[in-house]
């Protein structure tokens, strides 16, 4: 059995603990007598910390991996297989059977060799199962507040559509909550993991374990969290951005399309106190040739409350009205339950 590992000088040569013969310094047994020559690597707690948070827990994978290769290096005669190691945290219920072995391997040399330990493996096996529950159960709590008040007082501009949003935003905000409260736990058990292997790797009377070298398979997998965690945060921007209601000028217009019965198309535009303001939904012809011939039209003010409502089998809608304070109004615009089409929204000041 043999492995890489990484030398300051390529050329550079050890002598065997055993028989003293030299040895290149990329081989892990001697070729005479087969003893360790004890080239131990290293990962720093920064290093794998800052690459499963920033792959929202997929280096967790690689972790696993090299830290078994790595230990497999430390107990010849037993049969580890890294690869099979890896993909086992795939398989419900036996990837935390694989995992407490993981760690009660890496226990059980610390023991062996006399090591400072503070690992402790069904507590490990606990946190696993109990901590994605705790960080999701506690961040959700937070990202619930927040969108309340976000929602209650920027984005809905009825109640009705407040919870229609909420509803839509609770889906896809806990999916997401999930994935940070899986990486959250990956991330802590990485750190903890990594740390008491340190502390083996560092053991007195040890040859000096090296800095690993980043290789192609945590390059890969780095990049590939990244992406992954990039488009989540792009996703996570795209909906907040597209719960927005669209913002209209006065003396301009807006194109629209009602598809659906539940559709509801909400605009908002900025109002003075005193102003008289007249908005027209008129049916369009448009590639589709079909115009929204009946629509329900309700202007809706910043708390939400109905200020004035429109339902009309006859297009266009007409409806002027004086604003009596200044600030953020809403136009809400769907099918009156028997129409669908395109339509056209103009406000106008008078």
């Amino acid at each position: 059995m043999s492995t890489e590992y990484p030398a300051e000088n390529a050329n550079e040569r050890t002598r065997c603990p055993s028989c003293g013969a030299e040895l290149p310094s990329e081989n892990a047994y001697c070729s005479k007598c087969g003893a360790r020559s004890e080239r131990r690597v290293m990962y720093s707690l920064w290093r794998v910390g800052i690459l499963t948070f920033l792959s929202f827990g997929l280096y967790y994978l690689y972790w696993m991996y090299v830290s078994w290769k790595h230990l497999a290096e430390e107990m010849p005669g037993k049969e580890f297989y890294p690869g099979w190691h890896a993909l086992s945290q795939f398989v419900p219920i036996y990837n935390f059977v694989v995992m407490y072995q993981h760690f009660r391997t890496i226990k059980d040399a610390q023991e062996r060799e006399r090591v400072k330990s503070n690992l402790i493996p069904g507590l490990a096996l606990a946190l696993s199962i109990i901590l994605p529950v705790i960080l999701y159960i506690g961040v959700w709590i937070l990202v619930f507040v927040l969108l309340w008040a976000l929602l209650s007082f920027s984005v809905a501009p009825s109640v009705v559509l407040l919870w229609v949003a909420m509803v839509v935003l609770w889906v896809a905000i806990s999916i997401l909550m999930l994935i940070v409260a899986v990486a959250g736990t990956f991330l802590t058990l990485v750190l903890w993991g990594q740390r008491n292997l340190n502390r083996y790797w560092e053991r007195p009377g040890a040859r000096p374990a090296r800095s690993a070298r980043t290789g192609p398979g945590e390059i890969i997998i780095s990049a590939a969290g990244g992406l992954f965690t990039a488009l989540i945060i792009m996703g996570g921007i795209g909906l907040v951005v597209s719960s927005q209601p669209t913002p209209i000028d006065i003396g301009s217009e807006r194109r629209g399309t009602i598809e659906s019965h539940t559709q509801v198309d909400e605009y908002r535009l900025t109002v003075r106190a005193g102003t008289r303001y007249t908005v027209r939904v008129s049916p369009t012809t448009g590639l589709r040739g079909d115009p929204l011939e009946a629509a329900i039209v309700a202007l809706w003010d910043s708390d939400g409350e109905t200020t004035l409502q429109v339902e009309n089998a006859d297009t266009p809608i007409v409806i002027p009205w004086t604003a009596s304070s200044s600030g953020t109004r809403y136009v809400t615009i769907e099918s009156d339950g028997s129409a669908l089409g395109d339509y056209v929204l103009r406000v106008d000041a008078r």
